[in-house]
This record gives C-alpha cells, structure tokens and sequence, in this order.
C-alpha cells in the first residue's frame, strides 16, 4: 500500500511508536501521533530556554504597552459585549474571567482528553505570541508531567470563541482554586490537596495570561486529533475487510481491476482499488479470472453485487476527507489560538479570531460522515453474507453443523441493523462552530463503527472456515467419485 493517501494514514499509524519518553514543545511540531503519545501513553513534555527567552520577551512587551496607557480588548476591558467597559485593575479583569466561565456540571470529560488539552495549550503559549509568561507554561508543563488533570465538565462549550469553559477549569486549577476536583496519579481530590501532595506550586496569573488560556477551541482540536488517530485505523481496516467478502463470497478481483478505477481518476477510488487489489493477491478464495473468461451457465451472477463491486466508488471520499481533516487539525494543533494576539517582533497588539473553532467542526462533521459512509458498506456487505439467498452456497446465517440449533448470526445481524440506525442518526452535521459537540458525536459514531468492524471481522472468519470447508469437501467428493467410478468399472 504505497498510494498517497494510505501511506499518510500510514504514517500517522505507524508515527506513535516512533515517539519518545519526552516531547519538547515548540509551538510549530505537535504531530497526531505526538498527541495520542501524551494523551494516552504517558509522554512527557518538556521545553527549551529559548521559547522562555522568547515567552519572556513577548510577555515584557505587552506589559510595557500596558504601562504607556494601549486599552487591549480582555486585559483592561470587559469581555464580549462589555468591550466598551474600562478597568485599570487587570488582575481582577482575570479572576472574574474565570469566575464566569466556571459555571459547568454534570458528566466529566476523559482525563486522556484534559490531558493532551494541557499539551495543546503549552503548545500554543509558546509560540510567543500571546503575551504569556514562561512561569505559565512551567505550570501546565508540570501538570502534565505530574498526572496532575483537572475534572473539566464535558458539556457548555460552542467553540464559537474558543472552548471557553472547559479550558477555564484547566486555568483554575493553576491557579490552585481550592474546591476545585483533579485527579493526581489517578485519585481524585481537591485541588488543596493536590497541592499538599505534588508540591505544586499555583499561579498567580498576571494581565491576560488567564484569557490566553481559555481562547481556545483546544478541546476540539485535541478530541479531533485523537479521532482522527483512531479512525484512520478504521477506514483501512473497512478496506480489509471488503477485500475479505470478496473471498469468503467468492466475489470477482475484476470489480477492482485498474482500467474501471482509471477511467474514472478520482485518487480515493484509485487508491482504495489498489489496496483491495493487493491484499487479494495470490488469494485462494477470490476470482481472480475475469468474467469473459469463466464458463457461463443460467442462474449464474455475472457480476457481483454494489456492496462489492462499487466498494471502490464507495469508500474513495473517505480517504480524501481523513487526509484534509488530519492536515487542518494538525495546523490548529500548532497555532496561536487566542484574541489579542501580541507580536512584539513587529510591535503590533492585533484584535482578531483564531479562537474560532469552524475548521475542527467541519473537519469533525465530515469525518463523522466518512465513518457513516464505511458503516453502510459493512452492513450492506455483513446482511449478504448471511443471506443464504445470495451469499453463494455459504450456510443460512453462517451456521455451523446443526442448522436446526444453531442460528449463526442472526442475532448478530440484528445488532448491525440497530448499530447503523443509530450512526445514521449521528451524522447529521452540527456545523455552528460547534466544533467540540462535533467531535464529541464523532466519538460516538466511531465507537460504533469499531463495533461494526469487530462484528463484521468475527463473521469473516466464520465464513472464510464454512467457505474453505465446502471447497475442500468438494475436492474430497471429487476424488472420491474417481475413486468409486474406477471400481465400478472394474466391478
């Protein structure tokens, strides 16, 4: 598989062994794999003196301009629609940020989720470009280092402008906020506690460094990032096991051959022909002679059914809009995410809105329609093979022996039905820069297209062991028909 879409899935799949104990964070190098390292194997992350140096000199500058009298939208005004209100106390400007967003409850995000967060955001700080000190980033730093995570509540986030309240638990927990919840080394306390217990030490935040924090859509991005991982596994893993119905339905190779995919060029639909094409090489199940050339009989199926024979067509989006999800949210990954933003290189404050969370939304929205798009092709492709109607001679359900007792899969069949009622439901879009809600319902739809394939996969072995059981069977009544002709000749 050395097309170009595969071998990028590819890439992403194979890059997370590759990563090592410990990540430096720079602002520009945050991978996929780099996130599902920190999120769920425990990488650590660390930094260097010259992104300090450079937080430093950033976070200097707008202090300054601060001192000359410069009014900059969240640090000496009020948020939102109270832009207009003036304060000279920007440290209270903060703490009451904070105050308004901490208003969640109710179900919990995952640690993994928070903790790759915190990464996304050290991430994004130290580019030097939101007017943050480098005693910030030491802060999540030893978070994340610690297995220190906060409890952020799942829901109250439209990443219209950033995922504001779920980042703001990430911020009160830095700054020590007694009552409060994190888990520390997989406990969960109060934060007083843990700080008893890790020696950490709180921040006091300074003038828009909480504001930095929670001007993000790093929820989004992050949940993005993970998906994305995970779901790459699935649309190869959708590729394989079309190429197994193909075999265990002794379906035709001629359904992939390059001239029909060639004919009609677009890149998914050649690749994914490709691929199905390799893995049934030298295949002892599959048709590999094309129809032309095959004796022809009434009642014969000259072609196969669309589950197989326009698999190709089928899934050729999907690996389109896995690669341009994975390009987009690894930029936002390693992007200055907050409003201002302070480019003391340049000398300018610019009022602007990369917290706006629209990429990771739609991203999210059409990844959630490619699972849809493999989900309908394995249950198309699952309802054939226990059709004994059309599954080519296999047994009723995939039965075994005793057809009397033993119902296959029926039950089974059942379950796929309930599974893809359910991931049609899921797709609808949801794109209102709903980005972390997207990728939330994305989840979902994931889990259930992992449940699909693992259904799909334990069948395929049930009809590969009934399929190469009736070919063998025919082998052995063959012989024993020349066997038992020559004695009745002789006889």
């Amino acid at each position: 598989m050395s097309n170009q879409h595969t071998s990028q899935l590819l890439e992403i799949l194979k890059g997370l062994p590759k990563v090592g104990k410990q990540i430096s964070l720079d602002g520009n190098s945050l991978t996929i794999p780099r996130m599902v390292a920190i999120a769920n194997h425990g990488t650590k992350v660390n930094s260097t003196s010259d992104i300090r140096d450079l937080m430093k000199t950033n976070s200097d500058y707008l202090r300054d301009k601060l001192k000359e009298g410069t009014v900059v939208y969240g640090v000496n005004t009020g948020f939102g629609g109270s832009a207009d209100v003036r304060s000279d106390d920007v440290l209270e400007i903060q703490r009451a940020l904070l105050m308004l967003l901490n208003a969640g409850f109710g179900d919990t995000m995952d640690p993994s989720l928070v903790r790759a967060v915190m990464a996304v955001r050290a991430n994004s700080l130290s580019k030097g470009l939101s007017g943050v000190r480098p005693e910030v980033l030491d802060c999540l730093l030893f978070l994340i280092n610690n297995d220190i995570i906060p409890v952020v509540p799942m829901r109250g986030s439209i990443s219209a402008s950033g995922d504001l309240m779920p980042n703001s638990y990430i911020a009160s927990c830095m700054m020590g906020r007694s009552d409060l919840k994190a888990m520390y080394k997989g406990r969960e306390m109060t934060m007083s506690d843990v700080i008893k217990e890790s020696g950490m030490k709180p921040v006091t935040f300074q003038a828009k460094e909480v504001l930095s924090i929670v001007n993000a859509a790093s929820f989004a991005s992050s949940l993005a990032a993970c998906l994305l991982y995970e779901s790459s596994s699935a649309v190869l893993l959708t590729q394989a096991a079309t190429a197994m119905t193909v075999e265990s339905l002794h379906g035709r190779v001629e359904s992939f051959h390059p001239t029909i995919h060639n004919s009609m060029p677009h890149e998914g639909q050649i690749e994914v022909a490709c691929n199905i094409r390799k893995i049934l090489t030298d295949s002892k199940l599959a048709e590999a002679r094309l129809d032309m050339d095959l004796d022809d009989r009434e009642g014969l199926l000259k072609q196969d059914r669309y589950a197989l024979r326009t698999a190709a067509q089928w899934l050729s989006p999907t690996l389109d809009t896995i690669t341009r999800a994975m390009k987009s949210v690894t930029i936002d990954l390693n992007s200055a995410c907050d409003n201002p933003l302070i480019d003391h290189r340049k000398g300018h404050i610019l009022h602007g809105g990369n917290f706006q969370g629209t990429e990771s939304a739609v991203a999210m929205d059409q990844v959630r329609q490619s699972l849809q798009i493999c989900g309908k092709l394995m249950f198309a492709q699952f309802s054939e093979i226990v059709d004994v109607s059309i599954n080519n001679n296999l047994s009723p359900n995939l039965c075994g022996m005793d057809a009397r007792h033993d119902f296959g899969f029926k039950g089974v069949e059942i379950a796929m039905a309930a599974y893809m009622s359910e991931l049609d439901y899921l797709t609808a879009p949801i794109t209102q820069c709903l980005a972390l809600i997207s990728a939330r319902m994305t989840q979902q739809a994931l889990k259930i297209l992992q449940m699909m394939l693992a259904c799909m996969l334990l069948a395929q072995v049930q009809a590969h062991d009934l399929r190469w059981l009736q070919i063998s069977a025919n082998k052995d009544l063959k012989a024993m028909n020349r066997i038992f002709g020559d004695i009745e000749t002789i006889a």
